[in-house]
């Protein structure tokens, strides 16, 4: 079974929602989008760099987007992402990621934070995932 997860990236009046069907965990998604926003300069570049990103060819399938492009959240996920950025301070990002649960009321808010993008901003302030990735590795 896949671990689904959904990105809400939202900028002023924009949201944008992205379903991924597999590996959504912090530990890989929330890895990669938070990578990503470590070396976007603006809202603009983050999505192009999710939406450049592809799973390698198989012999059976072609090179799939990782991130589509859906409507709204979707009912079967286990894990939200969301980014929302201010246009008036294209370098500054509000993050939280959720563990979401069966009931309305049962998602646990597992990073709420906001801070301006920086390499060193986004392993600081997006800590939980990056210790997570290092556990699954056997780093820590």
């Amino acid at each position: 079974m896949s671990t689904r997860s959904n990105i809400l990236i939202k900028s002023n009046d924009t949201n944008i929602w992205l379903y991924r069907h597999m590996d959504g965990y912090p530990s890989v998604t929330g890895y990669n989008l938070a990578l990503t926003l470590a070396h976007s300069k603006s809202y603009t570049d983050f999505m192009k760099a999710l939406l450049s990103y592809k799973y390698e060819p198989t012999t059976f399938s072609k090179a799939l987007p990782v991130y589509g492009i859906t409507t709204e959240k979707h009912g079967d996920i286990k894990y939200l992402y969301k980014f929302e950025f201010d246009r008036s301070m294209p370098h500054f990002v509000k993050v939280q990621v959720f563990s979401v649960g069966w009931g309305e009321d049962d998602d646990t808010c597992l990073i709420d934070t906001e801070f301006s993008i920086s390499p060193e901003n986004v392993q600081k302030h997006l800590k939980y995932i990056f210790d997570k990735r290092n556990m699954e590795e056997g780093l820590n």
